[in-house]
């Protein structure tokens, strides 16, 4: 008798479990919740296209870094168009205006060890049917790291660092084109 018991109040539990997940599934639905990437931008969501990022620094190949990550963000909101869309209604442009990578924390004979990168851009996005400017900006992006032993982990480490700055650049520049929509 006391099996059954138990096993009448682990399936009305189940059952119970499984009618708050559906509430809450209808809820979210209602409020028009999505997943990001599982449908595309919303109705009267503008399209973008980037244009070539320039490189105003010493360092080589931070723009191709930056571009990448700009673009991930953009497809990642749904706002860069496809072919199939037609032309873009607007069109981004900028450059990497800065590099700057300074001790912050030192060892016992004053030898940097914990870093900050920081990597500036300046952006513009403007309409391309008539070049009006809808937003100019100029963006901060920043990340630490800490040197390793050797000069290779410490590269290592920077490099890892400059990946996070241009993922900070580029998601304040999407959130920031964001507020103008």
């Amino acid at each position: 008798m006391r099996g059954g018991m138990q096993t009448r109040r682990r399936d009305a539990g189940t059952v119970r479990s499984l009618g708050l997940g559906l509430a809450a599934a209808c809820l979210l639905a209602a409020c028009g919740y999505q997943p990001l990437g599982e449908t595309g931008p919303p109705a009267g969501r503008r399209s973008v296209v980037v244009q070539a990022i320039s490189n105003e620094t010493l360092r080589p190949g931070i723009q191709g870094i930056v571009s990448a990550e700009v673009l991930r963000q953009l497809r990642l909101h749904g706002i860069t168009s496809g072919a199939e869309s037609g032309p873009p209604d607007l069109v981004l442009s900028g450059g990497i205006t800065g590099y700057l990578n300074d001790a912050i924390a030192f060892g016992v004979q004053d030898i940097g060890r914990r870093f900050r990168v920081r990597v500036i851009m300046s952006a513009t996005l403007a309409r391309r049917s008539d070049g009006s400017i809808r937003l100019t900006e100029v963006i901060v992006g920043e990340a630490f790291y800490t040197a390793g032993a050797g000069a290779v982990t410490t590269r290592n480490a920077e490099d890892e660092a400059l990946r996070r700055a241009a993922q900070d650049v580029a998601s304040k520049l999407v959130a920031r084109m964001l507020e103008e929509w």
